[in-house]
């Protein structure tokens, strides 16, 4: 894929030197295009087509599914470019910048079909969890967070951590509060989820 975007960009007298492949915060990408106003990630599905998401610092501004490679190369060149996302939206229609709760659901999707392989037991069984699944989730240093959708870094404590502790158990951390024990996957996200909901 690298190759083949590096091409159409030169064939449409736009360089895309700087796209590469690499792994964002849900996992691996196809490929990854950075600039100074955040970045763009491309992952593949098996039926050919490609999910691309756009990312400003760590929020994501838009979102989209397109099985043309061309679609790909018009957003990663209007991102390089410095387009605002409005802007981008029209550029390349199959683009949606997503509400909060679509935002929420579109990086669920993300972590359940391309997430990490070990990390795929927990995000199951958290994802069947309405009120966990309203969270936003958020891969840090290797670990699931569920972040509260209006979380701000630094600022804000609404935030729950499934520490993986071996045996395929998990310890579930609130946010200043104090880390729970060990327990399985249905135990930890029922802890989890009664955390949440007090919030």
């Amino acid at each position: 894929m690298l190759e083949d975007l590096r091409r159409r960009g030169e064939l449409s007298g736009h360089s895309l030197a700087q796209v590469r492949a690499g792994r964002d915060r849900f996992g691996p990408v196809a490929a990854i295009l950075f600039s100074s106003n955040g970045f763009i990630s491309v992952r593949q599905r098996t039926d050919g087509t490609c999910v691309v998401t756009v990312w400003a610092s760590d929020n994501l501004v838009a979102w989209g599914h397109t099985p043309s490679l061309d679609d790909v190369v018009t957003t990663m060149q209007g991102w390089q470019d410095g387009l605002a996302v409005p802007d981008l939206c029209d550029a390349a229609p199959y683009l949606q910048a997503p509400t909060p709760a679509a935002a929420v659901e579109a990086q669920w999707s993300l972590l359940t079909e391309h997430g990490e392989t070990y990390l795929r037991p927990i995000i199951a069984t958290v994802a069947l969890h309405p009120t966990l699944r309203a969270l936003r989730p958020w891969i840090s240093h290797g670990t699931l967070h569920l972040l509260h959708p209006d979380h701000v870094p630094d600022h804000d404590h609404r935030g729950i951590v499934l520490h993986p502790c071996g045996n395929s158990n998990y310890q579930v951390h609130v946010y200043g509060g104090r880390t729970g024990p060990a327990e399985d996957p249905a135990s930890a996200a029922t802890r989890a989820a009664t955390a949440a909901a007090a919030w």
